[in-house]
């Protein structure tokens, strides 16, 4: 099958972005697929060039949109694109990450989107059995055609350490911004000094000086990093926590890659009642417990920080469920719809 995968960016020396999209051609192309359309710094208009549409075209977050530079316009486009595709006979497939778009702007274009793709895509994936749920609230009529499919996982157990001294109760990592409930997550351990969680968060924030805020807002048992790791890196840090902590809020989370890198490493991981966090707590080869407040984490800390790993389960659920095994899933979807 011959792909276009949205967005394709270029990667700026020395930075670093969300992988999904280029684990997601990889895979692609490892199973003798190909993407037909280049990284490109506009990568909505890019693909009106000639030659950059394949037969499948999967966007992902394509209800964000609204969020990119010169949003506005670029939604108007989008509609235009996704019209064409549908008038052309291509196949769409929209990818549901989210329930919706973290910090929108523009939530009436957001939901414009999102109404038009659920209506005019081929097949509607998503990462988490919530995402059913949205689509079967919000877009009944397209339920028949969305389907569940574990976010792709990859198995980084070789690279954690072992007989590594546990200095914290509780590790908190990734890009920091506010919507994701790091800062509220601050204030309530400052509020109750009695839970006595040591707490590591290691991150970046856009501007810098977010973090230097937040830094200033940690109370004593916090450690504040200002560091975007390498995989080694983190799976130090992880092998140095009981647990990785996730204090998403709920309104818009659906799957997480922060939760399926910090699986891949056999990290503990507490994370919201919501999304894939929900999925994966019931999976007894992983180790994911969910809370409705904070109030529930040191309740959740004291009661699993000495449960034993199955490291043999882990790895058979990682190895599983990943990129080779997920596009494989997905193309055999899209053979049915054919």
């Amino acid at each position: 099958m011959k792909f276009t995968l949205f967005p394709q960016m270029p990667v700026a020396p020395g930075k670093r972005a969300n992988p999904y999209v280029a684990d997601f051609r990889a895979a692609l192309e490892a199973a003798g697929h190909t993407v037909v359309n280049p990284p490109h710094r506009n990568p909505l208009l890019s693909l009106l060039r000639r030659g950059n549409l394949g037969d499948v075209v999967v966007f992902n977050w394509f209800e964000s949109i609204p969020e990119f530079r010169h949003g506005v316009i670029q939604s108007w486009v989008a509609v235009g694109l996704l019209l064409w595709l549908r008038l052309r006979g291509r196949r769409v497939v929209w990818m549901l990450h989210n329930k919706a778009p973290h910090a929108p702007r523009h939530p009436w274009l957001n939901r414009l989107l999102r109404g038009l793709i659920a209506r005019w895509s081929s097949l509607i994936v998503t990462h988490a059995r919530a995402g059913l749920d949205v689509v079967r609230e919000h877009y009944p009529e397209a339920l028949a055609k969305a389907h569940f499919l574990d976010h792709p996982t990859k198995n980084r157990l070789g690279l954690v350490p072992d007989g590594v001294a546990k200095d914290y109760d509780l590790l908190i990592w990734g890009h920091v911004a506010r919507y994701k409930g790091v800062f509220e997550f601050v204030d309530y351990l400052r509020a109750h000094p009695g839970t006595g969680l040591r707490t590591c968060i290691v991150g970046t924030c856009s501007p810098p000086s977010l973090f230097e805020e937040l830094k200033a807002a940690c109370p004593p048992g916090v450690t504040a990093i200002h560091e975007s790791p390498s995989f080694e890196a983190l799976a130090r840090y992880v092998a140095r926590a009981h647990f990785v902590l996730v204090p998403y809020h709920t309104e818009s989370v659906l799957s997480s890659g922060i939760l399926m890198d910090s699986l891949s490493y056999g990290a503990a991981v507490i994370g919201p009642d919501a999304g894939s966090f929900d999925d994966y707590a019931a999976e007894p080869a992983l180790r994911v417990c969910t809370f409705r407040t904070f109030d529930d984490i040191p309740a959740l800390v004291a009661a699993h920080r000495d449960a034993d790993a199955d490291r043999a389960a882990t790895a058979r659920f990682l190895d599983g469920h990943d990129w080779p095994h997920f596009v494989q899933r997905l193309t055999a979807l899209l053979s049915d719809k054919s």
